[in-house]
């Protein structure tokens, strides 16, 4: 039986994740990346939160079994993919903790509630801060992304995917109704039996310009490398305000953090804004008020992609046949992609999987 031709666009944790499923599936995969080197926007370029108490649909789930591929991939004797060292959410009051508490409960996930005598004890900085209650989820922390993709890639091509960087694709081209290839910059053309839309920022514009748009919109956001004057351990949790969005986490002997800022976008290697230090430094202020004052080492910006329901976009388009997405993984594309990958591979070989109703792309097609 002759196996199918598959072209994949996009180096990013999805583009990886799916061309490594597809090529130890038996699939012949081609993954084409525009940039030179492979994860170098949103997948290079965020804050490196594995975050497995997540309450959208079927996150959860994927997480977990990201981490079993994983564990697989980059076992703790190679040096591993994540060091666990929790993340701590944060409320004024314990209501927007509560639906968090309930997932941790129900799926059985190790946690623990905070004080706020028992907060300022664990984060000093939290001390003079407005938050009142904390909930502690165990299995969270922080990924090695160098590693993950590097691993996700050395696999895909073990498995016989072959990786193409510097590869721009102008078009997704089509006979009739269905997919058939792909025609790069330069003009060349490569004929596929399937494409998979992975481009991350650009997954809309690439859908729109074959005739199948999809709302998604790149939202971006900023992250600043602060210089604090008292270092916290890099042993410390990922401290996540939940009412007020920010979060910080101890990052090469300062501290890494973000005001959660939100605008759309256009899909490229979005510019700063000096606004977003002036909110960060704002709600570090009620947050954890000796960080407010920290002088800024470095910040930037990255672009996060979302669907107008904030689900995933996984699955084949209704409109052209073996044009299939693995899209709009917003901020849950280091937690869920690997195995947004595994679900996308089922559904390119028509073999289905149990969470695919939670992302399939004909949910934001108007009726």
């Amino acid at each position: 039986m002759k196996r199918a031709e598959i072209i994949v666009v996009g180096g990013g944790i999805a583009g990886l994740s799916a061309a490594y499923h597809l090529a130890r599936s038996g699939e012949r995969v081609t993954l084409l990346e525009r940039e030179p080197f492979l994860a170098s926007h949103s997948s290079g370029r965020n804050a490196a939160i594995f975050r497995l108490l997540d309450l959208s649909a079927g996150v959860l789930d994927l997480a977990l079994r990201s981490a079993q591929i994983l564990d697989g991939l980059l076992p703790d004797s190679q040096g591993g993919w994540l060091r666990r060292c929790g993340m701590l959410y944060l409320g004024r009051t314990s209501q927007p903790l509560d639906p968090l508490l309930a997932l941790a409960r129900e799926r059985k996930l190790s946690h623990r509630l905070f004080d706020r005598k028992e907060l300022a004890r664990l984060a000093p900085e939290l001390a003079d801060g407005d938050a009142r209650v904390g909930l502690l989820a165990k299995g969270d922390g922080i990924l090695d992304i160098h590693a993950m993709t590097s691993a996700l890639a050395a696999a895909a091509r073990a498995a016989g995917a072959a990786i193409r960087t510097g590869a721009s694709v102008d078009e997704i081209q089509a006979r009739g109704a269905r997919a058939a290839g792909v025609r790069l910059a330069g003009g060349e053309t490569l004929d596929a039996d399937a494409v998979v839309i992975a481009a991350g920022a650009w997954a809309g514009r690439m859908g729109a310009a074959a005739g199948a748009a999809l709302p998604l919109t790149p939202m971006r956001r900023h992250l600043a490398l602060l210089e604090s004057k008292r270092p916290i351990s890099p042993e410390k949790p990922v401290v996540w305000a939940i009412d007020d969005e920010a979060y910080y986490r101890p990052e090469s002997g300062g501290v890494l953090a973000s005001p959660c800022d939100e605008g759309s976008f256009e899909p490229c290697l979005p510019p700063e804004s000096p606004a977003a230090l002036e909110l960060l430094a704002e709600k570090l202020g009620r947050l954890a008020p000796p960080l407010a004052q920290a002088g800024v080492r470095r910040s930037w910006a990255c672009l996060r992609t979302f669907a107008p329901d904030r689900a995933l976009v996984c699955g084949e388009d209704p409109r052209i046949s073996q044009l299939f997405w693995l899209a709009g993984l917003g901020g849950h594309g280091m937690t869920a992609g690997v195995a947004a990958g595994e679900v996308l591979a089922a559904l390119v070989r028509g073999s289905g999987h149990p969470l695919a109703h939670h992302f399939a792309p004909a949910r934001l097609l108007a009726p």
